[in-house]
Order: structure tokens, then C-alpha cells, then sequence
């Protein structure tokens, strides 16, 4: 069998007008495109199994009725584009192929039998001249003479799937006649769906170069993590009265050093991977050696730890990456060139070793995952081969470096640390993107000689807002007096945000020094100690030493926390987190009182205002620049946690525009409003429309327009409109008093007036008053509410309009207020007077009840 690209068309020829054209010339034209979109889906796209084709086992009555394969696409290495499909339709000419169709989301296997790959003889399918066992599936409609039900399948947990293209060429029967219709050589494509064995799928593997990938490798996923070293064992497991030595803290880094075999585990697993891959492998003997070595000195065995501590950190790095890490730049074409691997039929595994992945071209690989890991793997190489074994006892020569790094990203954003042997391959191993970037000297570290750039010479000169950990590094072995004058210089000259401290393992009697400590006390207060090869920003890096006789530091811890250095307190507050621009000023709380308070602004207008002593925030002082934003404040000169925003007062201008009368009904009005001024949507609007204080929320549309209808209205008793405007605490109050203009009334001329007796044309008959309470003149504020009972007499009792009003008394929720029965709600316990007023629409008369009082009495 020959492939597609086992032979490439490179070259084909144009046609000439006339030109009697030979089958081997039009035939060139026709491979040469089909060679060139073969190419393009396998070296600029991928290959492998591009979505779907995930199959499903369904039972009936616990046994085997089918198997679910889903719709998807694979592409192979020979650049065959694969997806399921059904005839659509078949052909009605002899010569012409029948057409497929590929809307379809699954098919259905259900019936299978022996498959002989006699016609082709795909290699895949081989050991030697003998075919590997393959069983055919077909569904209920494709299934002929030979298949049986899927049911009859065995051994199930041994089954394999796979996608095959089957391909040949069919010779055709001659002409016949002058019909030559039928000459030519017939391309057969036939796609089967196979099954086989867990001993034909090796087989396949035997010849696939991409699949193997180390991904599949065993608990290659698995984190080779190295233990933590708790100090405070040391104390717990002998008590805190226990003299203790270097050796003992040393013991403890060597026993999880020992029960880790150094890192043995990773190292299996990287030359795994490297042997997967084609790289260089790891001499782990070597290693060992060096770190069996290093852990015969009295300083600096804690390094030992670190740098296994390194390499797990570049093994979590690359297993990180590996799921990504399926790019392939130049797939190899004999690899699955006809066939996709579907999986096992039966498995629980998310990792399945004879299923294709999706293999895809560098040039869709923007993560660039598979360099990297290659690149991890180098630097995995270069960190085992340029560990140094040296003597860290102070030679007169030390050097104390504080470098800026990391405290959580991966290892190769942090600085490189200063026991490992620096070169230009090392650093180009260091960091990706920084060595794609040409700039891998520009990596920080202790040996920074190898570049001539100051920000990378003297890192601490430049912004390093960007790094949370200092490593400090160069102080082991030597004196801790020298170590600890160094560390602090630096600190204090570079403004760095953390404190040392000094531990002694013998008992420090009268200490007067604060920043000293006796081991045992200190690791009992502080149990969290733990060495990081420096500090993270705002915690107390600290050193050990032996004792007066052998002060040399031979361990360094940390904590994330600044825990000995004497302190002021330092505290700031404000009534409120918000404020309006127009409200009045507000205290400042100050610790200590004689505190001097800052805004941490630029602006001399940030409201912080002095009077006799004492501080004030006056938003009238604030410059507008400073609306909206959050001003902090620092007390001595130093940060607090105090800030303030301040609200512009709301700027709209709100207008009536007409009052709408019903029919020329003055108690109908509809009253029309317009909102104006920049952002006006932006605000909330409430509303007091009776002047009752039963506010409610309308805001205007987007053109600003507002609307209200009243009904019942009272054209003697006109209330005042009342709208406040609102918008983060600042609110804007607008009354509006002379709204209403009633309707003219029609003019009526008589030409003759007679008036009965005992009525005068200028009286009306003031209509009769009624109104009392509906319980006593107390009730409890448990009640929750009360009713006010009213009841009004005149000429027209039909046309009779009522109002209550609220005399006296605290806010409260008033329903009925146009009706004789008034309900009072939301009460609190004090007195409350009311009063009632009837008027008479048709004559305009109107009159005032007496005053209703009602006690709201509180049980306790």
C-alpha cells in the first residue's frame, strides 16, 4: 500500500489551447493540489483526533445490545480527513461514486465480524505476514451476510477501537465498445470502524512515532515535592530545656534529604520523559555524591536542601506542561497514516495511551508548550550539573547580596540562587520567555557579572514594586555580628520593608538586645519559622549562630511577619467611609492623639483641616478633582487604613412644564415635570407629591420627562411638591409651591336673580363636621398600628372631598389620607394629633374638624 505523501507532486503543467493532454499529465495536475492540501491540513494544522468520536457501550438486560460511537473529526498522518457518515444517496450511474452525508451526531454499532485486510495489507495491521486479530463494526442497516450481534463480542476489558480509512485502487473492466466511460482505475475509500486486542494495539504503537508521549508514563503527573523541615520538633520532641547544636538542626534537614533518596523519584521521571523526547538524561549517582558532601560542613547544609527543593520546583514546572505539550512540528507520515486510534473500549482512565491526542502544528501553538518543556528539560540538566560542593566558611572574601525575586511564581522568575555555577548556557535554561526574548542575562541572581546593565547589576537602585521576596544570601558562615551589621545596612540604605533578627542556641542570660534571642524561647513563640533562602516583603529574616565561642551563622529562617522590632502604634478613622461635598465637616480619631495626619494625595485641597489641635476632614475643602476617589491619609508619616470618597452634590435643574386638567375638573391634574443637567440619570428621585411625607421613587425617563396625576383634589388646599434629588449619600431637596393655576370657569350672564328667603347670595351653608377617634385615645405601640375615623355634611354630601393632615406628632405611613377613614402605621410612642378639613366642590365651602389626639403608649 502506498500513501498519498509517501510521494509528493512538487511540480504540474499548464495546458495550451488544443493541447491533446495525456492522462499521466492531467493525472499530475490533480495529485499536485491534493498533495498540497494533504500538506497543509498535516505540517500547518496537526494531526490526531480533532473532537468527538468518543465511544459508548449501551446494554440491554445487563448484555451488550450496542456501541455508540460519536460524530467527530481526526485527521491522519497522511492527511486524510476523517469524520462518520451515511449514504445520502446512491448513485444511479455505474461509474459514479455514491454521495455521503455527515449530519449525524453518533452512530450505532451493532452487529461485527472477522476483518481481513487482504486487499491492502496496511503494515499497521501486521507482525511479520501475520494480521493482528481485527473484528469489523457495522450498524443494523450496514450489517450483511457474515456480521453477527455485538452481543456474541468477548472479552470485552481486552478490546481496542479503532478509525480506519480502508484504501486501494480497483482495476475496471475495459472498454466495452465505443463506451469508455467506465476507463480508469477506481479509488476505493471505505472508513471502518475496528475493534482488536491489547496485543494488536502494541503492535500499532510499535509504528507510531507521535503517540508515545510522556504523559502516558506512569505517575508522571504526581508531584515530587519535597518535605517541609519543622524546627519545632526539635522542641517538641525534647522539651524546651534541651541544649540543642548545629548538628541537631542539621540532622533535620539531612533525615528528609535521606528518606526523599535526594530526589531519586524525580530523577526517574525526568529521564523518563527525557528518553520520550530525545534528550539529554540526568547522572543521578553524581548528584548524590556531591550532596552527600556538601552535608559534612557544619554551615551551609541547608543549600543541600535547597537545591532538591530546585529541582522539584523544575519537575512540577514541566508536568505542568505536559498535558499542553502535544505540538509536533514535523509529524512523522508513517505513523497512523490510514488509522486513528479511538481507545479502549472499557476503561476509567482520563490518560489512555491508545487513544490519539490531537497533534497540532507549531504554528497553532501559541503557548510554545512543548519548547518549554524541552527548555525546563535543560535547565533540569544544567541545575544537576552545575550544583558546586564549596566551603561556605567566611574566608575574609564574603559577600552579602540582598536580591529582589519572587515569593509564589515558578522558579524561573525567581533569582537564581547563588550555589549553582552561572554561564551562558545555564541562564538561556533559566527562562523562557526571557531567552526568546534574547535578554537571558537579564536574570537575576547572586553571580550577576554577565550582564553590563545597572538594573540588573543593582537591582535594588530600580523600581522592584513587582517582587515580593527578598533573597539574601552570602551571610553562612560567617561571624553573625559581621552578618548581621551587613543585612541591616542594606536594608536601612535601600529602604527594604522587613527586620532581622539573631538566635543564639545558648541561653542568653540578662539579654538586653532586641533584636537577639535565646533558640528555644524564640521557636517556641514563633513555631512558624521556616528557612526560604531570604524573606518575603514585610517579615523578619533571621540568623542562627552556635554560641559566644563558635559564633559563626551556619542556618537562616524566616517568618512572614515583622515580629521583635519595638513599634508606635499608629491608628486613623472617620465617622464615615462617604460624604457629601456640601456636608459639614467631621473629627478625625488619631493614635497617638498628638499624631500629625497627611491625605495621601498630591493636592492641596484634600479637606484635612487643623482647628486648636485637633483634625477635621471638611469636604468643602476638597477640591473637585478628588470627587469619586477613595483619599487616604497617613498618621507620622506612615500608611494607615483610614480613606474617605466625597460625593458631588447633585447638580439638576427640574421644572414644571404643565399642569393637565381632567374635562376642566380641578381635582384631576396631571402635573408634567422636566429633569435637566449633566448625568441626570445617574441620581434617584423621591418624590412627596401631598406633602405628607409618603415619599415614593420616580425617576425621569431618558429624556427626563416625570409625570403625576392627582385625584381629589382640593383647589383651596394646594400642597407642595417636594422631590430630593439623590446620589451617594448627597441629596438635592427642590419644593415647588405655586404649581397649580386652575381651570377658568365659564361665564354665565342672568338676566333676572331671585333669592329665597333666609339666603343670603354671598353665604353657603358650612357643611357639618364630624370626626373621632375608633378606640380610646391611647393605644400600644405593639397594636402597630391605629384608625382615625372622619365624617363630613353639606349641601352636596356626594361631591364632599376630604384631607387629613397630621398636626403634631412623630414621621409616620398615613393611608386613606383623601378618605374619611385614616390609617396610621409605623408608629412610635409619643403623642399624635390629627385633623381633618371637607370641602364642598360645588360651592367651594369648605370646614375644619377638631383636632383628634391619640397616645401611642410603649408597655414597658
Amino acid at each position: 500500500m502506498n500513501n498519498q505523501l509517501s510521494n509528493i507532486s512538487t511540480q504540474y503543467r499548464k495546458f495550451s489551447k488544443g493541447q491533446y493532454i495525456e492522462y499521466t499529465q492531467f493525472n499530475e495536475f490533480l495529485d499536485f493540489f491534493e498533495d498540497q492540501d494533504r500538506l497543509s491540513r498535516v505540517m500547518l494544522q496537526g494531526v490526531g483526533i480533532v473532537c468527538g468520536l468518543k465511544p459508548s457501550l449501551t446494554y440491554t438486560n445487563r448484555i451488550l445490545s450496542s456501541i455508540q460511537l460519536s460524530q467527530g473529526v481526526a485527521v491522519t498522518t497522511d492527511g486524510d480527513l476523517l469524520t462518520l457518515n451515511n449514504t445520502n444517496k446512491v448513485s444511479e450511474d455505474l461509474y459514479v461514486s455514491d454521495l455521503k452525508t455527515i449530519d449525524l451526531e453518533s452512530k450505532s454499532y451493532t452487529h461485527f465480524k472477522a476483518y481481513d485486510n487482504f486487499k491492502v495489507e496496511y503494515p499497521a495491521f501486521y507482525q511479520g505476514r501475520e494480521q493482528i486479530e481485527l473484528w469489523e463494526l457495522a450498524t443494523a442497516q450496514e450489517a450483511g451476510s457474515g456480521f453477527q450481534p455485538i452481543a456474541n463480542l468477548t472479552d470485552l476489558e481486552d478490546k481496542y477501537l479503532l478509525l480506519y480509512l480502508e484504501s486501494y485502487e480497483k482495476e475496471v473492466k475495459p472498454c466495452r465498445g465505443v463506451d469508455c466511460d467506465n476507463h480508469g482505475i477506481q479509488q476505493i475509500r471505505n472508513l471502518k470502524v475496528l475493534v482488536t486486542t491489547s496485543d494488536g494495539i502494541t503492535n500499532i504503537l510499535g509504528r507510531d512515532h507521535i503517540q508515545p508521549h510522556p504523559l502516558f508514563i506512569d505517575d508522571v503527573l504526581k508531584y515530587g515535592k519535597q518535605e517541609r523541615v519543622i524546627v519545632e520538633r526539635l522542641i517538641e520532641g525534647q522539651g524546651i530545656d534541651t541544649h540543642f547544636s548545629s548538628s541537631d538542626v542539621k540532622e533535620l534537614y539531612s533525615a528528609v534529604l535521606e528518606n526523599n533518596e535526594y530526589g531519586r523519584v524525580i530523577f526517574d521521571k525526568i529521564n523518563a520523559i527525557a528518553q520520550l523526547i530525545g534528550h539529554t538524561t540526568v547522572y543521578y549517582d553524581g548528584f548524590k555524591s556531591t550532596l552527600e558532601s556538601f552535608l559534612t560542613q557544619k554551615a551551609g547544609f541547608q543549600y543541600a536542601y535547597d537545591v532538591v527543593k530546585d529541582l522539584a520546583d523544575t519537575y512540577c514546572e514541566i508536568i505542568k506542561l505536559l498535558p499542553k505539550a502535544f505540538t509536533v512540528n514535523l509529524p512523522g507520515l508513517d505513523s497512523f497514516p490510514k488509522h486513528i486510534m479511538l481507545g479502549k473500549l472499557i476503561t476509567d482512565s482520563q490518560l489512555d495511551f491508545s487513544r490519539h491526542r490531537f497533534y497540532n502544528s507549531s504554528v497553532l501553538d501559541d503557548e510554545k508548550s512543548t519548547q518549554k518543556v524541552r527548555l525546563l528539560m535543560s535547565r533540569f540538566v544544567q541545575q544537576v550539573q552545575n550544583f558546586q560542593n564549596f566551603n561556605v566558611i567566611d574566608n575574609g572574601n564574603a559577600q552579602i547580596k540582598i536580591i529582589p525575586s519572587q515569593k509564589l511564581n515558578p522558579l524561573s522568575r525567581k533569582a537564581i540562587p547563588f550555589y549553582y555555577l552561572v554561564n551562558d548556557e545555564f541562564l538561556k535554561a533559566w527562562n523562557f520567555d526571557k531567552t526568546s526574548n534574547r535578554s537571558f542575562r537579564d536574570n537575576l541572581g547572586y553571580n550577576n557579572w554577565l550582564s553590563p546593565d545597572a538594573h540588573i547589576k543593582e537591582p535594588l537602585q530600580f523600581n522592584i514594586d513587582n517582587n515580593s521576596f527578598y533573597t539574601i544570601e552570602g551571610h553562612q558562615g560567617m561571624d553573625y555580628q559581621k552578618a548581621f551589621q551587613q543585612i541591616n545596612q542594606i536594608k536601612d540604605q535601600q529602604q527594604l520593608a522587613f527586620d532581622v533578627m539573631v538566635l543564639s542556641l545558648e541561653d542568653l542570660v540578662d539579654n538586653k538586645d532586641m533584636f537577639k534571642a535565646y533558640f528555644n524561647e524564640y521557636v517556641e513563640k514563633h513555631p512558624g519559622l521556616e528557612h526560604k533562602r531570604g524573606v518575603e516583603r514585610g517579615g523578619t529574616f533571621i540568623i542562627v549562630y552556635e554560641s559566644s565561642e563558635d559564633p559563626t551563622v551556619f542556618a537562616d529562617f524566616s517568618l512572614p511577619y515583622i515580629c521583635c522590632t519595638p513599634k508606635v502604634k499608629i491608628g486613623l478613622s472617620l465617622p464615615s467611609s462617604v460624604i457629601c461635598a456640601g456636608a459639614d465637616r467631621i473629627p478625625f480619631t488619631v493614635i497617638p492623639v498628638n499624631g500629625v495626619v497627611k491625605a495621601s494625595v498630591t493636592s492641596a485641597s484634600n479637606g484635612v483641616e487643623l482647628d486648636n489641635g485637633k483634625y477635621f476632614f471638611n469636604p468643602k475643602l476638597v477640591s473637585s478633582d478628588l470627587y469619586g476617589q477613595a483619599i487616604g491619609f497617613t498618621v507620622n508619616g506612615k500608611p494607615t487604613n483610614c480613606s474617605i470618597k466625597v460625593n458631588a452634590v447633585p447638580k439638576v435643574n427640574i421644572a414644571v412644564t404643565s399642569v393637565v386638567y381632567a374635562d376642566g375638573d380641578p381635582t384631576t391634574a396631571t402635573v408634567e415635570f422636566n429633569v435637566s443637567g449633566q448625568n441626570f440619570t445617574d441620581y434617584t428621585y423621591s418624590w412627596d407629591f401631598w406633602n405628607n411625607g409618603g415619599w415614593v421613587t420616580l425617576n425621569p425617563n431618558s429624556r427626563g420627562f416625570v409625570s403625576y396625576t392627582f385625584h381629589n383634589l382640593n383647589p383651596k388646599i394646594i400642597p407642595t411638591i417636594k422631590v430630593r434629588v439623590s446620589n451617594n449619600g448627597c441629596t438635592q431637596e427642590i419644593p415647588f409651591t405655586n404649581w397649580y393655576n386652575a381651570p377658568s370657569a365659564p361665564t354665565v350672564t342672568f338676566d333676572n336673580i331671585n333669592f329665597s328667603d333666609g339666603i343670603n347670595c354671598c353665604e353657603g351653608k358650612t357643611p357639618v363636621i364630624k370626626a373621632e377617634a375608633t378606640g380610646p385615645g391611647s393605644v400600644y405601640l405593639r397594636d402597630g398600628s391605629f384608625v382615625v375615623q372622619g365624617q363630613g355634611d353639606g349641601p352636596s354630601p356626594s361631591s364632599l372631598l376630604y384631607s387629613w393632615e397630621k398636626i403634631q406628632g412623630p414621621t409616620a405611613t398615613l393611608s386613606g389620607v383623601n378618605t374619611p377613614e385614616l390609617e396610621v402605621k409605623d408608629l412610635v410612642a409619643e403623642e399624635y394629633v390629627f385633623q381633618l378639613t371637607v370641602v364642598d366642590v360645588d360651592s367651594g365651602l369648605f370646614a375644619k374638624s377638631a383636632q383628634v389626639v391619640v397616645n401611642v403608649i410603649n408597655e414597658d
